[in-house]
């Protein structure tokens, strides 16, 4: 009897030990967060909360309590990113960034009436980044480099579609359909290779690994 309670004890403490090597891993439904769908960029901000570019507005998880607030013009939310105390924020045909109201609640103010930047037609904005003391609002046509020390901006457009943006080792990266990888220096693009290197393929991002650059890529990985 004894033995046999031993082998119980051991199968039951195995169990234990596999089920504690899972992490915990919590999962929450539209119909739970009051959400859309799809979720496009994530960021967290300096409260410690995690936003979301949502289908249906910008979403915000404190840990415990979900908020959804709607865009301005009823539009999809395409990027999000944190930058300093403000959460930034690209839509269709418009982007700025939110602040906290005193109750805590988020208000929104829109950059493009703010700097009265002309935008294209259905122009959409996929990416934000941070560089340096600018933040960079990048949609398929080109680049908006704001400066909100001084509110200021100026604009990139390269020769072809823009597909994707990125920061890697404090330089200034985009990858186009006609000049393949680039870099931006001093708002000037400058082409890094042809589309040859990475025929049929999109850069998705580049970061450094020693004095090596490790490019990530769509269909082949590294």
């Amino acid at each position: 009897m004894r033995f046999k309670a031993v082998i119980i004890l051991l199968l039951f403490t195995g169990f234990l030990l596999k089920s504690q090597e899972i992490p915990p891993i919590q999962k929450f439904s539209p119909q739970q967060t009051g959400s859309g769908n799809q979720n496009w960029m994530i960021t967290q901000g300096e409260n410690g909360n995690i936003y979301f570019a949502n289908n249906k507005g910008l979403l915000e998880f404190n840990g415990s309590k979900w908020n959804l607030y709607p865009s301005p013009n009823g539009t999809i939310f395409r990027s999000v990113k944190k930058v300093k105390k403000r959460i930034y924020t690209g839509t269709y045909m418009d982007f700025g960034y939110w602040l906290p109201k005193e109750n805590g609640s988020l208000y929104y103010q829109s950059l493009v009436e703010k700097l009265n930047i002309d935008i294209l037609e259905d122009e959409q904005f996929w990416n934000v980044l941070e560089f340096n003391e600018l933040v960079v609002f990048q949609s398929l046509d080109r680049l908006i480099i704001v400066d909100v020390n001084s509110n200021s901006f100026k604009t990139i457009e390269p020769k072809g579609t823009l597909l994707k943006s990125f920061k890697s080792n404090n330089q200034l990266y985009i990858f186009e359909e006609i000049n393949g990888l680039s870099i931006v220096e001093k708002g000037v693009i400058k082409q890094i290779n042809t589309l040859s290197t990475f025929k049929g393929q999109i850069v998705l991002g580049i970061f450094n690994v020693g004095s090596k650059k490790i490019a990530v890529t769509n269909k082949s990985g590294f």
